[in-house]
C-alpha cells in the first residue's frame, strides 16, 4: 500500500498495543470472572434511570456472522461477558454502554489460525497484541514456534500475560523455531514421548501438531520418516496435524480427515511447492492430488501478504475457482518489516474476488471448526463469549506486495476500529457512560521496535 496509507494503517495497529482504561482489571478478569465488564462501572444505570438489562449494546452496524448465516443491520447486546441478543433496534436505554457502529462491520472476534508470536523468543515473531486485539483478532494460534523443550517459556511469558487469547500447535521438533531447519537438523530432536507428554500437560492451550516440511521431492524419504513420527504423536493425543505444503502423494496420503495443509500460494520461483506443482515445475491446472483434499476432509490454510504468496499463483487459482478454507498470516510482517495482522490477507482476498461474507467466514466460522478450541468461538450466537470485532471497509488506492515484492493496487481494505474480548473493551472503547467509576489513564504507546521479533527472510 502507499506509504501514507501504510503509516495510517500501522498507526492504528500500533495504538492497539496501548492498554485501554481498566485493562489491568480486564486482563485479570479475562482469566477469571465472566462478568468482568461490570467492573468498569459504579452501579451504572440505563438511560431511563432504571436498571440496565445489558452491559453493552453495539447499535446499527452491519453484522456478519456466517455461522448464523447472518449479514445485515442489527444490534448486538452483551451481558456478563457473553452475547445476550442480536436483533433490530434494541433500545439504547436498556444498556449501560452504547456503541454507535453505524457504517461499520460487526463480526465475531477474528481468529488467526497461523501465526508466530513467541515475542523475543524466536526471530520469526511479532507482538501478539498488535496483530491480536489491536486488529480485531481475539484468538491467535501460534503454529509451531515452540516444541517440547521450549513450549513452557512461551506459555508463561507470552501466552498467559496476553489479553489476546493464544493457543498453539506444538512443533514436532523439540526446539521449535529457534532455527528454521528444525526437522532437518538432528533426528534426536524428534522425540515422540516428550511431545506427547508436553501436549497432555497443556491440553488447554495446545490444539495440534505442526511439521514444516520443505515439500521438495528430494526430501521425500526424509519427510516420510518425520511424518510417521508426527502421525504417531497426533494419533496418540487425538489432535490434528498442520503440515507445510507438498504435492508428494505419499506425504499427502498420510494426512487424515481434519488435518491442515498450509501455504498453497508459494512462489514457484523459490522451488517451494504450491497447488500447481513443486521443484519449479508448474501445471496449468490445480493438481489432482490437491483437488482431492476437500473430499478427504483436509483443510487448506492460506497466507497472502509477504509470506508464502505470489500474486500470479493466487490469481490463477481464483480464475480456476479454487479457494482455501482459512485465511491466516504466518509470521505477520508487512514488506517494510512492520507487524501486519490478518486484516492484510483479508483485504487481499476481497481484492481477488472472494465475497465479503466468505472472507469473514475464513477468519471466524471456518477456523473455529478446524481446531478443537475449548470453548465456542467464531460466532455471535447468543450465549457464546462476547468476542467481537468492529471493522471499517475503507475505499481508496492501496498498494499490497507479495513475497516477491510485486504489488497490486487494492480499492478497499479493512481497518480495525474496536475490539471486545469476553465483553471487555480492549480497543476503541466508547466514552464512559454517566456515573461510571473513574479509571486510570492508559500507559504511553509502545516505543518503536517494541513489536517483537527482528524481521525475517521471506518465504519461511
Amino acid at each position: 500500500m502507499s506509504q501514507s496509507n501504510r503509516r495510517e494503517f500501522l498507526g492504528q495497529l500500533g495504538s492497539a498495543a496501548v492498554a485501554l482504561p481498566g485493562l489491568t482489571t480486564a486482563r485479570d478478569s479475562l482469566h477469571g470472572s465472566s462478568s468482568a465488564l461490570s467492573t468498569g462501572f459504579a452501579g451504572g444505570q440505563a438511560g431511563s434511570g432504571g436498571p440496565a438489562m445489558f452491559d453493552v449494546v453495539i447499535k446499527g452496524g452491519r453484522v456478519i456472522d456466517p455461522a448464523q448465516k447472518l449479514s445485515g443491520e442489527r444490534d448486538v447486546a452483551v451481558v456478563n461477558g457473553r452475547i445476550a441478543r442480536i436483533d433490530a433496534n434494541i433500545p439504547a436505554a436498556s444498556a449501560r454502554w452504547v456503541y454507535d457502529a453505524k457504517g461499520k462491520l460487526v463480526t465475531p472476534g477474528l481468529i488467526d489460525l497461523h501465526t508466530h508470536v513467541y515475542k523475543h523468543g524466536i526471530t520469526l515473531s511479532v507482538d501478539p497484541d498488535i496483530v491480536g486485539f489491536g486488529s480485531g483478532v481475539t484468538t491467535l494460534v501460534d503454529a509451531g514456534s515452540t516444541g517440547a523443550t521450549s513450549f513452557m517459556g512461551f506459555r508463561k511469558y507470552v501466552m498467559e500475560p496476553s489479553p489476546t487469547k493464544i493457543y498453539a500447535l506444538l512443533n514436532i521438533s523439540a526446539i521449535g523455531l529457534i532455527v528454521t531447519n528444525e526437522i532437518y537438523l538432528d533426528p534426536r530432536m524428534l522425540d515422540v514421548r516428550a511431545a506427547i507428554r508436553t501436549i497432555n500437560a497443556n491440553r488447554d492451550r495446545i490444539l495440534g501438531v505442526k511439521v514444516r516440511v520443505n515439500g521438495r521431492h528430494g526430501d521425500l524419504q526424509h519427510d516420510l520418516g518425520v511424518l510417521k513420527i508426527v502421525r504417531e504423536v497426533a494419533d496418540a493425543v487425538g489432535l490434528p496435524v498442520m503440515m507445510h505444503w507438498s504435492t508428494e502423494r505419499e506425504l499427502l496420503a498420510m494426512l487424515k480427515k481434519g488435518d491442515i495443509l498450509a501455504h498453497p500460494f508459494n512462489p514457484a520461483s523459490t522451488n517451494s511447492a504450491n497447488l500447481f506443482g513443486s521443484d519449479g515445475q508448474q501445471a496449468d491446472k490445480v493438481l489432482p492430488a490437491i483437488l482431492e483434499l476437500k473430499d478427504r476432509g483436509i483443510w487448506t490454510d492460506v497466507q497472502l501478504a509477504t509470506t508464502h504468496h505470489d500474486w500470479n499463483v493466487s490469481e490463477q487459482a481464483f480464475k480456476l475457482g479454487w479457494t482455501p478454507d482459512v485465511i491466516s498470516t504466518d509470521f505477520s510482517r508487512a514488506p517494510d518489516g512492520q507487524p501486519a495482522s490478518v486484516l492484510v490477507p483479508m483485504s487481499e482476498y476481497l481484492h481477488l474476488g472472494l465475497p465479503l461474507e466468505q472472507v469473514i467466514a475464513c477468519v471466524t466460522t471456518n477456523p473455529a471448526r478446524v481446531l478443537p478450541f475449548p470453548q465456542k468461538i467464531g460466532t455471535l450466537e447468543p450465549g457464546t463469549i462476547a468476542d467481537v470485532a468492529i471493522l471499517e471497509l475503507v475505499s481508496g488506492s492501496f498498494e499490497y506486495a507479495d513475497q516477491l515484492r510485486v504489488a497490486r493496487t487494492l480499492k478497499q481494505h479493512f481497518v480495525p476500529i474496536a475490539t471486545l474480548k469476553e465483553g471487555i473493551w480492549l480497543k476503541g472503547a466508547p466514552p464512559l457512560p454517566p456515573n461510571a467509576a473513574p479509571q486510570p489513564p492508559a500507559p504511553p504507546p509502545l516505543p518503536p521496535g517494541a513489536a517483537g521479533g527482528r524481521g525475517a527472510a521471506p518465504g519461511r
